[in-house]
């Protein structure tokens, strides 16, 4: 049960690629939430309309055709909606997102995200939620609530100044400090296309899409019956799975982490729906214990520094 009004899902896009392409291949790789079979039904009960009529499975799309399509509710994966604000003004919403719950619709979440709250709860036209977490992190959010705020907190957190702290669970005995420079790549030995792994390299770039990454790693406690530290990480760069393909390649990999766990065969099993009870044993958590703790940043039009804090999950060892 959602704890507002569904958000109708209405697909309304123009085509615009060069060549024709085949309306099934489109719809299955655009909108992935529906495979080809999926998408085939739907034609068939007459949910999609391009141009204003109603669309056949072996039409084409030609530049500039108009796509609708009208579906019932879909069902969505559970997840929890136990947000908490910690800041609301005019302009600006800073948030403590639980674990499992998305921010942005994709796959098979649409009512089910942080989105469609901010939207029918908050009443945000058009939220811009400023920085990144994942489905199975926990932590803080902020949310601009006007284009002008957001370029503001974008600018303020590419700034050097700008502190961001997280607290991350993982397998082995963390040294008590360690500054972990150098670059974030695709790891080419993975069979999951978006994996990255870190090199640990203060020369010129390795390859042409590497991207440089700073994080500074320290050991608060280490849980010598589980061999599990519990560790914060500073970031001084902020790039998509940053933290999580760093630990891994350092040989310390997250808690429940099923990409950059201690076998990446469990994200291959998790998103089959085949995840075994041994491999929960192997992730030690259900989720990836990652939170983001603390951040404190400075928007260029106050004198003073925003500060926040979110509080530590009531499942994450005292």
């Amino acid at each position: 049960m959602l704890p507002f009004p569904a958000i109708k899902r209405v697909i309304a896009s123009q085509f615009s690629a060069a060549e024709p392409v085949l309306l099934l291949d489109y719809l299955a790789q655009r909108f992935s939430y529906l495979d080809q079979a999926g998408w085939h039904e739907q034609l068939k009960l007459e949910r999609l309309l391009i141009n204003g009529s109603p669309a056949k499975a072996e039409q084409w799309l030609r530049p500039g055709d108009q796509i609708e399509f009208m579906p019932r509710t879909l069902p969505e994966p559970a997840v929890s909606w136990k947000l908490e604000q910690l800041f609301d003004d005019e302009r600006l919403l800073v948030l403590h997102k639980p674990a499992n719950l998305p921010c942005h619709p994709s796959g098979a979440f649409f009512n089910h995200t942080l989105w469609a709250w901010l939207k029918q709860i908050k009443k945000m036209p058009k939220p811009y939620i400023c920085n990144r977490l994942d489905r199975e992190s926990s932590g803080l959010l902020i949310v601009a609530k006007n284009k002008a705020c957001a370029k503001l907190v974008g600018e303020a957190l590419q700034k050097p100044d700008t502190l961001r702290v997280y607290r991350v669970l993982v397998h082995g005995c963390f040294p008590s400090s360690l500054e972990a420079q150098g670059w974030l790549l695709s790891d080419t030995h993975s069979s999951v296309r978006k994996k990255m792994r870190f090199v640990a390299c203060k020369q010129g770039k390795p390859e042409e899409n590497a991207k440089w990454v700073h994080t500074s790693l320290q050991c608060l406690d280490y849980d010598a019956e589980r061999d599990v530290s519990d560790l914060q990480a500073i970031l001084h760069s902020g790039r998509t799975h940053q933290i999580r393909a760093t630990l891994c390649s350092l040989g310390y990999p997250v808690l429940g982490d099923k990409l950059y766990g201690l076998d990446e065969g469990c994200f291959l099993r998790f998103a089959q729906g085949k995840l075994s009870t041994e491999d929960e044993k192997i992730l030690q958590w259900p989720r990836q214990a990652l939170h983001a703790w603390k951040i404190k940043l400075q928007l260029a039009d106050q004198t003073t520094p925003c500060c926040f804090e979110a509080s530590l999950p009531e499942e994450w060892p005292p």
